[in-house]
């Protein structure tokens, strides 16, 4: 019998090829067959997403290094963590949005629309224009990934890495906290109804304590240390991110109302 991939002759209780590692498979497709191809490895430790997701709340050092000194198939590849994060954010809030963005879009856009006196002015839909922002999602996780980087890059640049490794760095971090935005924001603010401006504030201290942790654990930082570098951090993140986000939804508000007066 050969490897049906690349002809290598094999054993007959050979469970994979000993040339290029193909499983060998004997069994007809079935349904159950079918069930545990496409489920059991993503429920089991062995996949490297959730060997991933965990390892990064219990030995982040170890995940955060992995890939950076070439050990590049034992967890998720950063990158491929961020696709796969906005690919299902993007689904995610079309099934749980958020309300209050919802319901203050329409009154911004209400408000604005009764105060404008020209009569040639296009009427603005706030509503329409949120949903479509939020419709590019993954647009705008890749667009902080390099503000993350650059604000640890500067913060922890006598650690000797380089801004392309914490991009690395932040890739893993900032995309395991948002997989745990989704289901906070499902518990808290859908089903809860927390409102959104404390769920805010809990989910800044969240992504403070877990991104700090996570270089705690990566420099072998003492408390002190963490504490002066977590005050640096947040005061350069705010900066970096409000002059980000203020000039992607300026652009983004131009080209939009451009789209409305075609």
């Amino acid at each position: 019998m050969n490897c049906k991939t690349c002809e290598n002759p094999l054993e007959d209780q050979d469970k994979f090829c000993s040339k290029c590692g193909a499983k060998i498979v004997h069994d007809r497709l079935s349904f159950k067959g079918t069930m545990e191809e496409f489920v059991g490895p993503f429920l089991s430790w062995d996949n490297n997403f959730w060997r991933t997701f965990i390892g990064l709340f219990v030995n982040p050092k170890d995940v955060l290094e992995a890939y950076i000194s070439g050990a590049r198939k034992k967890y998720f590849q950063p990158f491929s963590y961020i696709i796969l994060y906005a690919t299902i954010a993007v689904f995610f809030y079309k099934f749980f949005p958020l309300e209050i963005i919802t319901d203050y879009s329409e009154s911004f856009s209400s408000s604005l629309n009764q105060t404008s006196t020209v009569a040639a002015t296009p009427k603005l839909d706030m509503k329409a224009y949120v949903e479509t922002l939020m419709s590019y999602y993954n647009f705008f996780v890749l667009l902080l990934i390099p503000v993350y980087a650059l604000t640890s890059y500067v913060i922890f640049y006598k650690k000797r890495h380089n801004f392309f490794e914490h991009l690395v760095f932040n890739s893993y971090l900032q995309t395991n906290l948002g997989f745990i935005s989704l289901v906070l924001q499902v518990i808290l603010v859908n089903f809860l109804e927390m409102k959104f401006g404390t769920y805010s504030f809990l989910f800044l201290f969240l992504f403070l304590f877990f991104t700090l942790y996570a270089f705690r654990k990566l420099y072998l930082l003492t408390f002190k240390q963490i504490f002066i570098y977590s005050i640096k951090y947040l005061l350069m993140f705010i900066g970096l991110y409000l002059v980000i986000i203020i000039i992607f939804s300026i652009i983004f508000g131009i080209i939009y109302a451009l789209t409305l007066m075609k």
